[in-house]
């Protein structure tokens, strides 16, 4: 008689355990915001990229993650670390690829306005690190829009990008 009486109470407790864990679990994780590292400068040699020492720059200039998705209206804040050159966010329409940029300049910038979304403040090597979220309305659409390092070099020679998944 024990034995059936402390299942009954076992099915209980985890019928129970999983009604109260069931709303989060649905739910899913939180999409409207999420954060990017933007700049990665604590890989490689400590030697400027420019000296050819080594091949840092491959390392140091990435989007980490490269790929994140956020849910339709949602931001994403980019922390900004650089130790040499520039840094500078930007972010173009769903569906514009690397190959649909063009580098218009003045040098070391990028500055195609072609699907251009938003632009973040230059962060230089004198500054060291910011923090940086798009404005409101910059994802109110689903697709796959393409944020890049403003900076010429960066993107042009390193392929300094990354994508926002909006669902």
């Amino acid at each position: 008689m024990q034995r059936p009486k402390r299942l009954a109470i076992a099915v209980v407790l985890v019928v129970g355990a999983l009604a109260l864990l069931a709303p989060a679990v649905l739910a899913g994780p939180d999409t409207s915001a999420t954060v990017v590292r933007f700049g990665n400068d604590d890989v490689g040699s400590p030697f400027p990229p420019i000296t050819g020492h080594d091949q840092s720059g491959n390392g140091k200039f990435n989007l980490i993650p490269r790929t994140v998705t956020i849910a339709e209206g949602g931001s994403v804040t980019y922390d900004i670390f650089v130790r040499f050159g520039i840094h500078q966010p930007a972010v173009y329409e769903a569906g514009t690829t690397p190959d649909d940029i063009d580098i218009l300049g003045p040098f070391p910038f990028v500055n195609d306005p072609e699907g251009r979304l938003a632009l973040g403040d230059a962060v230089s090597a004198a500054t060291g690190t910011a923090t940086w979220t798009t404005p409101a309305g910059t994802f109110d659409e689903p697709g796959r829009y393409l944020v890049l390092c403003n900076f010429a070099p960066h993107f042009a020679e390193f392929g300094m990008y990354g994508w926002v998944n909006v669902n």
